[in-house]
């Protein structure tokens, strides 16, 4: 255990006293943080309605073709169809902006129906939207027949002696891209900490014949492995809580929420840790060179990078990606950081992440165990 504990506490010292590493391991995923979240993508979309169309008649259908817009053209909203109760908790969880409810008999002559709007208070600007789009398809859909049916009646009377708006609104606790930003870059940097640090750490030692040193010496190469995985790994822990802390105090971005969010949070952290510290040993074992090294690394973790959901989500992406992209290993690790951050999510909601990080961090330590050598 002595081995263990010196080579453990050698290299936590190595760590820390490179103050130009710890800076750039924390700095770069910092500013990227801060400058997208300071462009907020997620300041306006193309609003997505949720319908619940209980009259099920040809008045409601015309409606919804009028929402959709012409075909050929690019909708200004998108719809979807579904139950009130689910739709609401859309709603709440930012799944859809807005929540339309068509009642029974809408359109019936000699009744009013009243279209029941729910919206969410943090999107005013989808609202608006909405509820424009939505009035427009009304007295676009019904003005002719009405004003033929009521000729005598005034214009501006038509729509609302017929057809109404109720609206209500929530506020939601979606908390947009910055919320979607954050733990994504937690979990990039975690990444980028397991790969570029072990891989051009242990390239660099064995360059200057350390790592032949040390091989001579009366420690095993488990000992070695064993200081450099505890190091690494406490390393991504605490990278994950500064990064998480800074998004919550410089973007507001509410963080955890439960004890069991955050033990989430602390096992994701360990898990993606030791699978990019496989990682970056099994690229160190392959590259003899730092020449050879950057380049072997940046083509597997760019990728990734703009694949795995850090900065936008995995269904944004064809159809044909996104089936491959939501098994790479930094996907599941995002995806895991997010819905624990953001959701507060436990250990047990979150058993497809952390098979997904088991399974790549099994296969890259057999990996890295076949072409690791100390010269």
């Amino acid at each position: 255990m002595s081995h263990y504990r010196s080579l453990t506490v050698v290299s936590m010292k190595m760590y820390f006293r490179n103050k130009q590493g710890i800076f750039w391991a924390l700095f770069f995923p910092f500013m990227i943080m801060i400058i997208f979240g300071l462009l907020d993508f997620g300041g306006f979309n193309a609003p997505d309605i949720g319908i619940d169309d209980r009259a099920g008649n040809s008045a409601s259908r015309a409606l919804i073709e009028k929402l959709r817009g012409p075909d050929g053209d690019d909708p200004i909203i998108e719809v979807s169809h579904g139950v009130e109760s689910t739709l609401l908790a859309e709603l709440d969880d930012g799944g859809v902006d807005a929540v339309f409810v068509i009642p029974e008999g809408f359109g019936e002559p000699g009744r009013r129906s009243a279209i029941r709007v729910t919206t969410d208070l943090r999107r005013p600007q989808e609202s608006s939207v909405a509820l424009v789009v939505l009035s427009d398809a009304l007295e676009d859909l019904f003005f002719e027949e009405l004003a033929r049916e009521l000729e005598a009646v005034p214009d501006r009377f038509l729509i609302e002696s017929r057809f109404g708006i109720e609206q209500t609104t929530i506020e939601g606790q979606d908390q947009g891209f910055k919320g979607f930003l954050v733990p994504g870059i937690a979990a990039m940097a975690i990444m980028q900490s397991g790969i570029f640090g072990v891989v051009f750490t242990l390239v660099r030692f064995r360059a200057q014949g350390v790592l032949r040193r040390l091989y001579a010496t009366p420690i095993s190469p488990a000992h070695f492995l064993v200081g450099q995985v505890i190091t690494r790994l406490t390393i991504s822990v605490l990278q994950t809580y500064i990064l998480l802390a800074v998004g919550a105090v410089a973007l507001g971005v509410t963080i955890g929420g439960s004890p069991g969010a955050w033990l989430s949070m602390t096992l994701l952290a360990l898990m993606g840790g030791a699978l990019f510290l496989s990682l970056g040993l099994a690229i160190s074992g392959m590259a003899k060179t730092e020449e050879v090294a950057a380049p072997v690394s940046n083509i597997i973790a760019l990728p990734m990078m703009f694949l795995s959901g850090v900065f936008f989500p995995v269904d944004s992406l064809p159809d044909t990606v996104s089936r491959v992209t939501q098994y790479l290993p930094l996907t599941f690790l995002a995806d895991g950081m997010r819905a624990a951050a953001l959701e507060g999510a436990g250990v047990t909601s979150l058993g497809p992440e952390f098979l997904g990080l088991a399974v790549w961090t099994a296969l890259m330590f057999a990996i890295a165990t076949r072409t690791f050598r100390w010269e």
